[in-house]
C-alpha cells in the first residue's frame, strides 16, 4: 500500500487526532524553534494541504494542539472533601499535564518566552490559567461546605501546588510521586487555608 493512499484515507476526527498528537511528538522530539509544518505532517502520515486550509502559522496549530490535549485534564473537582480534591488536581498536573508528549511539549513552548513572548503568553491565558480557575472553584466549594473560610481563598493559594510541583519537576526532572504530592497538600497547602497540619 502506497503511502499516499494510506494519507488519503484518513479524515476528519481521525486525522485530526493524528496532527495533534504529532505536534506534540515533535515538540518533544525537536523543540519549537524546528518545528515546521512539513514535519508535523509527515509524523501525522499526511500530507501538508490539511495543515495550511486549517492553520496559517505553526504557531497556531501548536495552540490548538496544546489546548486539545489540556481540555481532558482541567475542571473543578468536588468529592466533598477538600484533601482529596486537591489531590486530584495534583494528580492530574504530573499524571496528565507535566507527563509524557504534553509536558515536554508544553516544556519547549513556554522555554520560548524570550523569542516569542506574546505565544507564551496566549498559553498562559487561554490553557494554562483556567486550571488554576479551577482549583479556586474547588476551594469556593469546600468554603460552601464549611471546611475553609473564604478569607483563605487567593490567587498565591490556589497557585501554590502547582508552583511546587513544577519546580520539582524542572529540578529532578521527574513529576513528584504521590507521597511528594500528599506531602505538598499537607504541609504547604492545607495550612495556608488556615487548616493546621497534623501527623496523624
Amino acid at each position: 500500500m502506497s503511502e499516499q493512499v494510506k494519507k488519503a484515507r484518513r479524515r476528519g476526527q481521525a486525522l485530526l487526532d493524528a496532527i495533534y498528537a504529532a505536534v506534540l511528538a515533535e515538540l518533544a522530539e525537536v523543540g519549537f524553534r524546528r518545528l515546521t509544518m512539513e514535519g508535523i505532517a509527515a509524523r501525522a502520515g499526511s500530507g501538508r494541504m490539511p495543515l495550511y486550509r486549517r492553520w496559517d502559522t505553526p504557531e497556531a496549530l501548536v495552540l490548538d494542539a496544546l489546548a486539545d490535549a489540556l481540555s481532558a485534564t482541567g475542571g473543578p473537582v468536588d468529592t466533598g472533601d477538600l484533601r482529596e480534591d486537591l489531590l486530584v488536581h495534583f494528580r492530574r498536573m504530573t499524571e496528565q499535564v507535566l507527563a509524557g508528549d504534553l509536558g515536554a511539549a508544553l516544556g519547549a513552548v513556554v522555554g520560548e518566552r524570550a523569542r516569542h513572548p506574546e505565544l507564551v503568553e496566549t498559553l498562559r491565558d487561554r490553557l494554562l490559567r483556567p486550571h488554576l480557575d479551577a482549583i479556586e472553584e474547588s476551594l469556593r466549594r469546600a468554603v460552601e461546605r464549611g471546611e475553609i473560610g473564604a478569607a483563605a481563598v487567593s490567587p498565591e493559594v490556589c497557585a501554590a501546588g502547582p508552583a511546587l510541583i513544577t519546580v520539582q519537576h524542572l529540578i529532578n526532572g521527574a513529576t513528584p510521586t504521590g507521597g511528594e504530592l500528599a506531602a505538598i497538600v499537607d504541609r504547604l497547602v492545607l495550612p495556608a487555608l488556615g487548616r493546621p497540619f497534623s501527623t496523624a
